[in-house]
Parts: structure tokens; C-alpha cells; sequence
């Protein structure tokens, strides 16, 4: 008896060893990685610290971020390794047809279920920008809204209010030309911001042929295509918009102070990263967003999005999944964008940390506002690339109207018709 007591015993502290090593190895193994790309001014780093703090909390996993200096370097690193058993559990990239090549690739894993948990935060237009063939891919982490920023030193002295409809801006557009001011910052400097007016007007036209335009399934020959452009034409002819060589950057929060112009219409960090850090008073800063010109196309705004992608042969799959049910969370997109002073992409999320101009924005948006997701990302990026130089073409020229939509037709035949 006395040996089998000791056989058992021997047993107990066999299986109790093995069971520690398993713990210790377990710990190990949930150690997650981020890889990102966010090294600029200001860098992000200090906010996956924190994050890192934050997830550790909430879930007892531990996430090491490592930032790249350049995203030349950065996308080849990712794509090198998404294919091997070094793959980042998470990675910061682009969202919709900037990430179709990383979805068609099957280095990406499916996170539907996890957005299924969260179905009533996020609209359905957000996780469309992350779905391809049913399946949904990443999460966006931070939001940006395109909105028109207004000089509210200018309106006060003109008795003007932020419009409620299309016919109500233009009467503020005729109003600031009356007076000698441009009414809106317009650049093809850095070529991407000639699609900033196609995009607004184009949803303001119809929200549904937006989206058909940018998936292929309506033409940029459509009439309402053109009516959209036709409007564009005459605004640019009225002299609404500063000349296209404009420096909107550093020079945009000069004519704003100087009053040279009354409107600019970028997304929501150009508030902080251009007007406020180039000397344009918090005070003097109003927001509102742009009505449509079609009653019938409703309340729609631009949304751009900063996502988290999760790698398919990356290990520790369970863990990296409880980590991105958190960071979905209200709670845990309100621990990332708190930080950044960004908009929370969960509907649900607190956000009045927010300036008060920023406050009142998303107040407005989760109030029955379509969300649409920015040319930039949504439709197929060779599309865009050409697009966007036909977009300064026209800004340049609007007489080329009929030039231009045939060689936007061309582009976008030529891509769809090689699917």
C-alpha cells in the first residue's frame, strides 16, 4: 500500500509539473504582436502602450507594438511574412479595395463572428468596407469624417449660419464671393484631394450610385454621373473654389486667419494636424457637413477609416480573437481613440472627449446619418490612382466634362471587365 501511495504521489507531482509547464508555456504563447506604420508626428506609439495596458487588463494578454519608419518599408515587411509562421497577429493597413489583394490572398483571418457580436455598434456600410465574399476581414480602430469647416469669425461678420440644405450653402458661397472670399480651399497638390469634391457630390446626388460607381456596377457615363460633374463646373466657373495650386496645408490656416477664405472641406484631423497647429484659433473653428444637392439622396457622410488586420497564420488565433472583441467593444474603442482624440468607430462608444465642434459632429452622425466610406479606399485602387489625375484635369479645365467621363469610363471598363 505504502508504494502505491507513492506511485500516486509520484503521479500527482508529474501531472502538477506538467501542468505548470503547460501554464508557463501558455503565457508565453499569448504574448500577441502589432505591427504599424504610425511613426510620423505625432507617432502613435505611446497609444499601443497604452493600449497594450489596457488589453492586458481586460483580457491578461500581453501586445508588443513595433512601428516602421517609412510604408514602402513597412508593406514589404508585411507582406513577406503574412505567408509564414512569423506573421504580426495584428497590423494597421488600408480598408475596402485597399486591402482586396491581402483578402484574396488567404493570409487574412475571417472576423465575422466577432463583428457579429457587435452588430448594433458599427453600421452596415462600416463592415461592408471590410467584406469580401461574406467573409470580414479586420476592424477599424479610429474614424475620421469628411465635414465642411467653416471660419466662424467670417460667418459672425456676414451674419451667416452653418445651411441646413444645398440651396442654403450656395447662399453662402455668393455671399463670401460678394465679399471678396473665396468660399472653399480646393488643391491637386499631392494629386489624392481632387476626388474630395467628386465624392461629395456624387453621394449628394445619390448615395447608391456612389456605391455602384465605386463596385463597378454603374458607369461614370450615367446622367446623374454627369449632372453631378455639371454642378462641380458651375461651381468652380463661379469662382467658389481657391485656385487649384493652393497650399491647403500650412497655407489653408493662413488664408483662414487672414480671411481670405470661409470654408475647407477635409476630414476631421484637419482640424488639429492643419488649421489649429498652423495658428487658426479653436474659437474661430465651426464644422458642419455638407447638405446634399438631391433632397431625395437624404443625410450622408464620408467616413475614413484606420483598420486592424489579423493575420491568418499568425498563432495564437483564440487569444487574438478575444483581444479584437475588446477593442470593438465601446469600451475598448474608447480606450484607443480617447488617446488619439480621434472618432470612435463603435456608435455606442463615449466621445465626449472630443471638442465641443467634434461632440456635436458625431451626435449628428449616429442620428440617422449614412456612412459612407471615402473614394480613396472604396473602389479598386488602379481605378482611383487614374481617377484621381482626371478629377485635376477637370478642376483645371471644366470644359473637358465629356474627355474626362469617357476616360473615367475607359479606366473602370478596362479594370472590371479583367475580373
Amino acid at each position: 500500500m505504502k508504494k502505491g501511495l507513492l506511485l500516486l504521489a509520484a503521479t500527482i507531482i508529474a501531472t502538477g509539473m506538467l501542468f505548470g509547464a503547460g501554464q508557463q508555456d501558455g503565457a508565453e504563447a499569448t504574448t500577441l504582436t502589432l505591427l504599424h506604420n504610425q511613426s510620423g508626428a505625432a507617432t502613435w506609439q505611446p497609444y499601443f502602450d497604452q493600449m497594450a495596458e489596457e488589453i492586458k487588463a481586460e483580457t491578461g494578454y500581453d501586445l508588443e507594438s513595433t512601428t516602421f519608419p517609412t510604408t514602402d518599408i513597412y508593406s514589404a515587411q508585411i507582406r513577406s511574412s503574412l505567408i509564414t509562421k512569423d506573421a504580426p497577429s495584428l497590423f494597421i493597413w488600408w480598408s475596402t479595395y485597399r486591402m482586396e489583394e491581402l483578402a484574396n490572398q488567404n493570409v487574412l483571418t475571417d472576423l465575422s463572428a466577432v463583428w457579429d457580436r457587435h452588430k448594433d455598434e458599427y453600421t452596415e456600410d462600416t463592415r461592408n468596407a471590410f467584406t469580401f465574399n461574406g467573409e470580414v476581414y479586420g476592424f477599424p480602430i479610429n474614424t475620421e469624417y469628411w465635414v465642411v469647416w467653416y471660419n466662424k469669425e467670417v460667418y459672425a461678420e456676414l451674419g451667416l449660419t452653418p445651411p441646413e440644405t444645398w440651396d442654403e450653402f450656395i447662399e453662402i458661397c455668393d455671399t463670401l464671393v460678394d465679399n471678396d472670399i473665396t468660399p472653399l480651399l480646393s488643391t491637386i497638390n499631392g494629386r489624392w484631394p481632387s476626388f474630395i469634391m467628386f465624392e461629395e457630390l456624387i453621394v449628394g446626388q445619390d448615395p447608391d450610385l456612389y456605391v455602384d460607381l465605386c463596385e463597378g456596377r454603374a458607369n461614370y457615363s450615367d446622367p446623374r454621373v454627369r449632372a453631378a460633374f455639371e454642378l462641380w463646373a458651375e461651381m468652380i466657373n463661379k469662382g467658389y473654389f481657391t485656385d487649384p495650386s493652393t497650399d491647403v496645408w500650412a497655407g489653408g490656416a493662413r488664408d483662414f486667419n487672414q480671411k481670405k477664405v470661409g470654408m475647407a472641406i477635409f476630414g476631421t484631423w484637419y482640424m488639429s494636424s492643419n488649421l489649429l497647429a498652423n495658428g487658426v484659433p479653436e474659437e474661430n473653428i465651426g464644422a458642419f457637413i455638407l447638405p446634399s444637392h438631391n433632397p431625395k439622396a437624404g443625410k450622408n457622410v464620408i467616413q475614413e477609416i484606420k483598420p486592424i488586420l489579423v493575420s491568418k497564420n499568425a498563432p495564437n488565433q483564440e487569444a487574438i480573437a478575444e483581444v479584437v472583441d475588446f477593442w470593438m467593444s465601446p469600451e475598448g474603442n474608447y480606450a484607443f481613440s480617447s488617446q488619439l482624440k480621434g472618432f470612435p468607430a463603435n456608435q455606442k462608444a463615449d466621445a465626449s472627449y472630443l471638442p465641443e465642434v467634434k461632440v456635436d459632429l458625431f451626435n449628428q452622425i449616429t442620428d440617422g446619418y449614412r456612412i459612407l466610406n471615402r473614394y480613396w479606399e472604396a473602389t479598386p485602387t488602379p481605378i482611383c490612382e487614374a481617377a484621381v489625375d482626371q478629377f485635376a484635369k477637370f478642376m483645371l479645365d471644366p470644359s473637358s466634362i465629356d474627355e474626362v467621363l469617357a476616360e473615367l469610363d475607359k479606366v473602370a471598363d478596362d479594370y472590371w471587365s479583367s475580373k
